[in-house]
């Protein structure tokens, strides 16, 4: 889409124009928060500092030569129908003709590597407004699977979509036809099935591209009622429709259980009434469960995990000592402080290009002290462990691309240049966005004094607590951590040193020692730097303690080894 609106924008070396991407969906439609970079080769570097999509987009040359090798295939289904064999193969899975014309299946011949060969197949065609944009294939009788190049990027069966009633989704397209052969209308799957790499009933960070039709669907999925998750029962299943409503919102979900593997095996069961059991386990699926509000039996099965098992703990740091007292936990708070010029923002930085690095994860970044190309080129110091500007051991032009590919790939940035006041509103508004664009696992508010904090009728103390709250309902919602940088307030001084500050040190409130589930305090002392852990409310995750990490002044990057220097 940026493409295309770039083929339309003629400028020489910046511009600004309105998002593609998300200025249809707000108020203010003349808003022009992206900005146009063109570099001496031709590329153009995009920034929306309303949503935070960013990129680059290559030369004119370079991109017709890409189109020559890169050109998806669309198949063409006007004259395609399926044959009598295929016809009698579905019926025999409980899809009638009628359904298979309606879903405009057809055959065809593919090759299949899991095969080696090619083999008759069925054809699912996938529709964006009205029209088929890719395809998957299912050989018959044989099972094996391919889909043309490009690869379908949205959820099955949108043609049906009505936005104005529940939708429900399944995990395969035969399940789509299964729920309308049952009298299920508003019913989509998901293109690519249940993730493979799956760990403690979660989707691995490392599948996270894969769910890019849930950002495909985001206005769907904003409009309908509610959403019924009906993915198969088994653990990849049940994995696959935690990412969902962890996207999608799991207050807006509800989430459908059943003694089979998925719904087709319960429409071709001739010991129930297929039809009819398809209805009552779609009318019967529950809210999805969201700590404090489920009954213990929701959480039968975790509690047994604990038990054979153990608790575990969060995510690792990157450093081994300060894992002794302090993991990366989802669905949890961490409020840092120190004083101004400590490293709060660097040492936060620090941790979200570890995990990115160890675990993949990917993270939504609310800095109002920095410009967004700032905080860009000092996360590419961090991980290219070299310096962005001119000075002593400076990236190289390949290292500055691989490094500034690393971070487009792995962060998102809530910015403040655009029209949107700094309220708590706008900052979750869009950080729920990047959880569904691109699975966002962290986010960063950093810090908390540049936010319009709602005081009417209310007193300071009152209005950050009631903040705070609300950031901790978002994280548990999206299973999401969340670092939150607040200064100190004004220290009498001890000698020449001022003493290290903890959670009651922060300027206006109690409540953040009282609302966080973590506490860490940055104290820069030259060279070296403490961090002190001052709350953890769970002992698996962490406990109180302190450690001290070398900063390294050249590259801003933390180190437990002295070799570094």
């Amino acid at each position: 889409m940026i493409e295309a609106v770039l083929e339309q924008t003629h400028f020489n070396d910046h511009a600004r124009i309105a998002c593609p991407e998300c200025t249809r969906d707000r108020k203010k439609t003349r808003s022009k928060d992206m900005t146009l970079t063109r570099k001496p080769d031709g590329s153009v570097l995009y920034f929306c500092h309303h949503c935070g999509v960013n990129g680059i987009i290559p030369s004119r040359d370079h991109r017709e030569h890409r189109k020559e090798r890169y050109v998806q295939a669309v198949p063409k289904i006007e004259d395609a129908r399926l044959t009598e064999e295929h016809y009698v193969w579905l019926e025999s899975r409980g899809i009638s003709r009628l359904t298979a014309d309606d879903a405009k299946l057809f055959s065809t011949r593919k090759f299949f590597n899991k095969l080696e060969r090619e083999a008759e197949a069925i054809g699912f065609p996938y529709f964006r407004d009205g029209t088929v944009v890719a395809a998957k294939y299912r050989a018959v009788p044989d099972k094996a699977f391919t889909q043309d190049a490009g690869g379908a990027h949205d959820f099955f069966g949108m043609q049906w979509a009505d936005k104005t009633k529940p939708l429900v989704i399944v995990e395969g397209e035969i399940d789509v036809l299964s729920a309308k052969e049952a009298g299920i209308e508003n019913v989509v799957s998901v293109p690519g099935g249940a993730p493979l790499k799956v760990a403690d009933g979660k989707v691995m960070p490392s599948e996270d591209k894969k769910f890019a039709f849930v950002w495909n669907a985001r206005e769907l999925l904003d409009a309908v009622p509610y959403v019924v998750l009906a993915t198969d029962q088994d653990p990849p299943g049940q994995a696959l429709a935690e990412e969902l409503a962890r996207r999608i919102g799991k207050d807006k979900c509800r989430l459908a259980k059943f003694d089979a593997k998925d719904f087709n095996e319960i429409l071709n069961d001739p010991s129930r009434n297929g039809k009819e059991e398809v209805q009552r386990i779609v009318q019967a699926a529950e809210p999805y469960p969201i700590a404090g509000l489920s009954d213990a039996s929701t959480f039968e099965e975790r509690v047994n995990d604990l038990y054979t098992k153990g608790q575990g703990s969060g995510f690792s740091t990157g450093y081994s000592s300060l894992d002794t007292i302090y993991t990366v936990a989802p669905g949890q708070l961490t409020v840092v402080t120190g004083y101004p010029s400590s490293g709060k923002s660097n040492f936060v930085d620090q941790l979200m290009v570890n995990l990115a690095r160890t675990s993949d994860w990917k993270f939504a970044v609310a800095s109002f002290e920095n410009s967004p190309e700032i905080h860009i080129s000092r996360l590419m110091e961090i991980y290219s462990r070299k310096r962005f500007f001119e000075g002593r051991d400076r990236m190289t032009e390949k290292e500055k691309e691989d490094a500034f590919t690393w971070v487009k790939e792995h962060f998102l940035f809530i910015d403040s240049a655009g029209e949107e006041p700094n309220t708590l509103d706008s900052i979750l508004t869009r950080a729920r966005a990047a959880v569904k664009r691109m699975g966002v696992r962290g986010m960063v508010i950093d810090p908390y004094n540049y936010i319009d904090l709602d005081r009417r009728d209310t007193t300071e103390t009152d209005a950050i607590s009631q903040m705070l709250t609300r950031v901790q309902r978002f994280c548990k919602a999206q299973d999401v951590h969340c670092w939150f940088v607040a200064h100190p307030s004004k220290m009498q001084r001890a000698g020449t040193d001022q003493p290290r500050p903890d959670g009651m040190s922060i300027s206006g409130s109690m409540a953040w020692w009282a609302k966080a589930d973590c506490g860490l305090t940055v104290h820069r002392q030259d060279k070296y730097v403490e961090i002190a852990v001052w709350k953890c409310r769970y002992r698996w995750v962490g406990t109180q303690g302190e450690t001290t990490l070398l900063f390294n002044r050249t590259a801003g990057t933390y180190t437990e080894n002295l070799d570094a220097f």
